[in-house]
């Protein structure tokens, strides 16, 4: 099975830990994690070297999750991949943006792990 690679934009160090584990926890599938605290960073690496699957923060610093996912999405060479969304913010119209910039779900914070790997495992499976 080939190596699935996963940028991972989340700012908070102990958030980039706990996801780490839970995905190294998944001995039965092989990914590639890379992790990014910031939004510009990951944004110019996804044009250079594409992931799988994306994991966004919504607040980030130089460009947020929503601003990234937007800009990718309205490009079709990386309208493909796959973004699940994540953020602590709590406005009720969260959902609608996301869903309006093309992520493909969203996952409050703090979040379960046990949604996020079925999320990644059902994106990444085409499931």
């Amino acid at each position: 099975m080939p190596v699935k690679k996963i940028y991972i934009a989340e700012d908070q160090p102990l958030h980039q830990e706990l996801m780490r584990a839970a995905l190294e926890s998944q001995k039965f599938y092989d990914y590639s994690i890379k992790f990014f605290s910031n939004g510009l960073e990951l944004y110019q690496t996804v044009l250079e070297d594409p992931p799988d699957l994306l994991i966004l923060d919504i607040i980030l610093p130089n460009l947020t999750g929503l601003a990234i996912a937007r800009l990718l999405k309205f490009h079709d060479d990386y309208a493909v991949i796959p973004i699940i969304m994540i953020s602590s913010i709590t406005e009720s119209d969260l959902h609608d943006q996301v869903v309006k910039v093309g992520a493909d779900t969203f996952l409050p914070k703090p979040l379960n792990m046990k949604d996020l790997i079925n999320q990644i495992n059902q994106l990444l499976n085409g499931k």
